[in-house]
């Protein structure tokens, strides 16, 4: 039988039944969503990027504490350039110093007078705006006592300093200047004994010094008996001799033969008289604040340095004593040696002029130390 042969009730029924089926079958249907809704479950909640998480048997991160990994800024300083004697010990100790306390140690180094003359260096030092200066014949205007120094011919050898230095009498300095200036001094270098350089005439007996317009360090005592001598002594900045000399301002100036070389003066002196009339230590010093804030094992390490720069800057001294007379021949200076007798003889009376200025008692100990008393 046909469809169409059916009669109006039963066609209604198949039509009901039909439309039942569809509504089953459509029950189990997945459920459609919009465009706007999430498709995904949110994740689970994570750590801000700032924290740290740790798992049973993690260490936890911890923040190192301050103690002997900390490093040590240092800052240094001094007036002269590398080739100097000052500035080359300053240098060794340095060296030494990075040697002995590797990556612990970082070392700011100002040579050449970055930060100004010497005078100007022992104000910083003594402000704690740098830790550590080497300081030349100036330090008498810290401490009068070490216008020992300015004794002319007081010290016949270089034997007879170093035992002076390294004895009772430099332990006396040291421990005056930590009173007086508040520095602790690491060691003595060698700046030398100093020899008398002109333009007019060579050096022979006291009467050759007469009117000479000679540089020399600004200390009272240096001032005093050069003009015992017969000079006319003119402090002036190391840095401003060269050219005072190349125009004639000054005669002549007195120093060591190293600064001699470094300084090129014999490009603008005619003589050199080698008269060792006085020798001049290098005094390496540290604000004793400073001092008192380091470590026990940092300030052992810097005594270590110190020890080891003081003997390679007095092996300079001597080599410099060796070597460079010759030199300054080759350079065309005409060399001599003075009367060390006739010089001897007008120096006397200056040590008791001196010795008020110096310290009476101290002069006297270090005169009987010699045996000159």
């Amino acid at each position: 039988m046909s469809i169409r042969g059916l009669g109006p009730l039963r066609w209604l029924a198949l039509s009901l039944l039909a439309a039942l089926v569809v509504a089953c079958g459509s029950g189990g249907a997945t459920t459609t969503t919009s465009a706007s809704e999430p498709t995904d479950t949110a994740p689970a909640s994570s750590p801000p990027a700032d924290e740290t998480t740790t798992t049973a048997g993690e260490a936890t991160p911890t923040t190192e504490a301050p103690g002997d990994s900390e490093v040590i800024e240092l800052s240094f300083s001094v007036e002269t350039p590398e080739g100097d004697p000052l500035a080359n010990l300053l240098i060794y100790f340095a060296d030494n110093l990075e040697a002995e306390l590797g990556d612990r140690v970082s070392i700011q180094r100002h040579l050449g007078g970055e930060l100004g003359d010497e005078i100007a260096q022992m104000e910083l030092i003594r402000a704690g705006q740098v830790d550590v200066v080497p300081i030349g014949s100036d330090i008498v205007q810290l401490d009068p006592s070490f216008g020992i120094f300015d004794l002319p011919f007081l010290f016949p050898d270089r034997d007879t300093v170093y035992e002076t230095l390294d004895g009772e009498i430099g332990q006396v300095l040291k421990d005056s200047l930590v009173e007086t200036s508040n520095l602790v001094v690491l060691g003595f270098g060698e700046n030398g004994f100093r020899q008398i350089t002109n333009n007019v005439r060579p050096i022979n007996v006291p009467d050759d010094l007469n009117g000479l317009k000679l540089r020399t360090p600004g200390s009272e005592t240096r001032i005093t008996a050069f003009q015992a001598l017969g000079a006319v002594p003119t402090p002036m900045d190391l840095g401003e001799v060269y050219l005072a000399l190349d125009q004639g301002v000054l005669d002549g100036q007195v120093n060591p033969l190293g600064v001699v070389q470094e300084f090129s003066f014999y490009e603008v002196q005619d003589y050199l008289s080698l008269s060792n009339h006085v020798y001049s230590p290098i005094t390496l010093a540290i604000n004793a604040d400073r001092w008192n804030e380091l470590p026990d094992d940092v300030k052992a390490a810097m005594e270590t340095a110190a020890a080891a720069a003081v003997e390679q800057s007095r092996a300079d001294g001597q080599a410099n004593a060796e070597n460079l007379v010759a030199e300054m021949e080759g350079h065309g200076m005409e060399v001599n040696e003075i009367d060390v007798a006739a010089f001897q003889a007008a120096a006397a009376p200056i040590w008791v002029q001196l010795a008020p200025v110096v310290g009476e008692e101290f002069t006297n100990q270090v005169l009987e130390a010699l045996g000159q008393g």
